[in-house]
């Protein structure tokens, strides 16, 4: 029972070293599988016998069960543990990843997405939460560091690995690459705390807020992953389910701030910090995030790349993270956290505006270099901003905390990931309408263009094509120089409200 076992203490030595290795396993595990299999829908879809459109019902199913369980880690591990309910989370997200690679048809692959998706919840902040709980208190920021560096690399290593394994072997291999890292984690974080366990408590089942919770979150995925694909509010099915989660939302909001034993503990946002923390982890990690998303879609559909090299340019994202991790603890337990949040604004501003300026002659050593110098920001971010958001919350409350902003952090990626993606077509089609004033036979650039490559021996209209093709390469390309530009102004907001958080160190 779990009264009969020791509480959860620091490690030392190997034991500490492998408890970081399983738990960083976990959390980069779940993180990756958010976007390993987006570049290899069109590929599932085809083997699978249904359309693209349909096929991204993988992303979406994941996505709304992961969404809904992330929030519930707090309340889950009060009742049954953070070490029982972690394991039990990484053996079922193991089955799930088995599942879905065995999936023979695309409606059992999309019932083990929601069963992969649902127990993927809990591992990033119950990770983070034993992380902090194995390490002793003056090693916790490295502790945390560590933990950012595998949740900020995953979604830029997620492309990469989904497009060389599909490219290499096949699709299922993209989910069962789980199976032995999965298994490797269960056993060793079961050896090495076997016997502890946090304290818990039998709290009473919040059902009116799980069914809020449900819905409005799951109402929303459905309206941020498919809104873009039926353009958004032209639809019916997305004005419903936008409006459904609208008035969700309010009403759990209110429903939880009643509530006693409520399912998500929305009064730590009493706390400063972690209201502060929360709002710019929030700010920075959806554009950061749409900015991933944007940066290959643009490399495969207008300067031909294939998957594979697209993932590949935009993967030093994560490199500065690794690199800087084991020092950023250190560093940040002698210097004030809201420095080093600010120097990762910064960067990310500063990148931004310089990917704003950029034209289709640029090759894939800059685009590497820009996404290297966006890694500078992501890097410093998480480290001291998990740790401006933690000071000051009794160390119960950490699962519940983490869970939440990382729901928050979810929802704001995804969101803004759906707008920017919006956005940029949106804005391609108005460059479009300028540019193609220029687009006559009475306009010298014009034709001298069309005159050169007649002389190449094609067609008047092949000669057109190749001009309207070029047209819209440049319009997408000034449409993601609007984003960054507009990106930049936002970070510079984001640093900004950084500063209104206490000092870490002394806001405990």
């Amino acid at each position: 029972m779990a009264a009969e076992k020791e509480p959860v203490v620091p490690l030392s030595g190997t034991p500490r070293a492998l408890a970081a290795l399983s738990l960083g396993l976990a959390s980069f595990m779940a993180v990756v599988d958010i976007t390993i299999a987006n570049v290899s829908i069109p590929t599932i879809s085809g083997n699978l016998g249904v359309s693209t459109d349909e096929g991204e019902w993988i992303l979406t199913s994941f996505a709304i069960a992961n969404a809904i369980c992330i929030p519930l880690t707090g309340w889950l591990s009060r009742r049954f543990g953070q070490v029982r309910l972690f394991l039990a989370s990484v053996a079922a997200f193991t089955l799930a990843s088995i599942l879905c690679g065995l999936a023979g048809s695309f409606e059992s692959l999309l019932l083990f997405r929601v069963l992969q998706g649902a127990v993927a919840g809990p591992l990033l902040p119950l990770s983070q939460a034993l992380l902090v709980a194995v390490f002793p208190p003056q090693r916790r920021a490295l502790a945390i560091s560590m933990w950012s560096m595998t949740a900020t690399a995953g979604p830029a290593f997620g492309p990469v690995l989904g497009g060389w394994i599909t490219d290499t072997y096949s699709w299922p291999w993209i989910f069962l690459v789980n199976a032995p890292v999965g298994v490797f984690v269960v056993l060793s974080t079961f050896a090495l705390l076997r016997g502890r366990e946090t304290p818990t408590l039998k709290l009473p089942v919040d059902v009116q807020g799980l069914l809020l919770l449900a819905v409005a979150v799951g109402c929303l995925q459905v309206t941020l992953d498919r809104g873009r694909v039926l353009d958004w509010l032209s639809s019916p099915f997305i004005c419903t389910t936008a409006i459904v989660s609208a008035i969700g939302f309010i009403v759990l909001v209110i429903w939880e701030l009643g509530e006693e034993h409520p399912i998500v503990d929305l009064r730590l946002l009493a706390y400063r910090n972690f209201a502060v923390g929360t709002v710019a982890v929030t700010v920075g990690f959806g554009l950061y995030f749409a900015a991933l998303v944007l940066t290959p879609l643009w490399l495969q559909t207008n300067m031909d790349y294939n998957p594979t090299w697209a993932g590949l340019v935009t993967a030093p994202m994560g490199l500065f993270g690794v690199l800087v991790a084991p020092f950023l603890g250190q560093w940040i337990r002698k210097a004030d956290a809201r420095l080093f949040a600010s120097v990762a604004f910064l960067a990310f501003a500063v990148v931004a505006w310089w990917r704003a300026t950029m034209t289709t002659q640029i090759d894939a050593s800059i685009v590497t270099l820009a996404c290297l110098g966006q890694g500078v920001g992501i890097g410093l971010f998480f480290t001291p901003l998990v740790s401006i958001s933690l000071a000051g919350l009794p160390l119960e409350k950490v699962a519940s905390a983490t869970g939440l902003q990382t729901a928050i952090r979810t929802m704001a990626g995804s969101l803004l990931a759906s707008l920017a993606q919006t956005f940029w077509d949106q804005r391609a089609r108005f460059h479009q309408t300028h540019l193609i004033e220029k687009l006559t036979p009475f306009n010298e650039q014009t034709a001298a263009t069309i005159a050169r490559l007649r002389q190449g021996g094609v067609s008047e209209d092949q000669a057109w094509g190749v001009v309207a093709h070029q047209l819209d390469v440049q319009a997408h390309m000034l449409s993601l120089n609007d984003f960054f530009l507009f990106s930049a102004v936002a970070f510079m907001a984001a640093l900004a409200i950084v500063w209104f958080a206490s000092v870490p160190r002394n806001a405990s």
